[in-house]
């Protein structure tokens, strides 16, 4: 909207612009600022236009939320009541899971609501206060949901066998976040590996080799029995054949 005084006063050219891009509502008059249609178009549009806002409507529910429906993020330009009520910022992370990162700081430390956001979007764990991310409740919720939200638990939990399975089983790629130990557990990068093939590169390298001997042995195992199978098929139908010859020609 990089126009005229008098086009960034038209409110029709104002509510085509931000239609086409949200963000264009900085540029507009003041008074637009505060159009309800032409800001919730805009915050549709893009979730960050609620920072050009007027203040009245960055704390509005129905806006904010259109906001973080669009993007999360923009969660820290509404009211700050409204980011720290849980019920709302619960409904915002429903939407938008990163929208948890611009709450008010005493709900990032609430257990209990963190153990909901937790099993809805397992990656917010990432903005959880620190002392919940060495909760072996909120942390399992939390791998469950997504197993690369191991990456954000606590090093020690990192070493637990429990949560590390239910990551890796969850998504494979989730071992690379494993503590070097368990890295080296048969059945944790079994489990891995059978959700993730890839995940093999991150088993310990001694323990990596000898899947991939022991794979590869099964494959060529099958692949001789394949090939043996096949061989005894063509020999009975060689068979089969002189049969039919040896009847054609008697009957000759």
């Amino acid at each position: 909207l990089y126009a005229a005084e008098e086009l960034r006063e038209d409110r029709e050219i104002v509510l085509a612009a931000v239609r086409q891009d949200g963000y264009a509502l900085q540029y507009a008059a003041g008074e637009f600022r505060a159009d309800r249609e032409i800001v919730l178009t805009a915050v549709r549009q893009d979730g960050y236009a609620l920072e050009h806002a007027v203040e009245e409507l960055r704390a509005d529910r129905y806006f904010v939320l259109a906001a973080v429906t669009a993007d999360g993020r923009a969660l820290q330009y509404a009211a700050e009541d409204l980011r720290a009520d849980r019920g709302f910022v619960l409904e915002a992370v429903q939407q938008n899971g990163w929208a948890l990162q611009y709450a008010a700081e005493a709900l990032k430390a609430d257990r209990e609501f963190v153990l909901a956001v937790v099993r809805m979007n397992g990656h917010v764990l990432s903005h959880a206060a620190g002392v919940l991310k060495a909760d072996r409740e909120i942390v399992l919720a939390a791998v469950r949901q997504n197993g690369y939200a191991l990456q954000y638990a606590a090093e020690v939990l990192k070493a637990g066998r429990k949560i590390v399975l239910a990551a890796v089983q969850q998504n494979g790629h989730a071992l690379e976040y494993a503590a070097e130990a368990l890295k080296a557990d048969r059945e944790i990068v079994l489990a891995a590996i059978t959700e993730d093939g890839y995940a093999i590169h991150f088993a310990e390298p001694e323990l990596c080799q000898q899947i991939k001997s022991e794979r590869l042995w099964n494959c060529l195992r099958q692949i001789s029995m394949f090939a043996a199978a096949g061989a005894a098929v063509a020999v009975g139908l060689w068979m089969q054949s002189k049969g039919d010859d040896n009847r054609y020609n008697i009957t000759m």
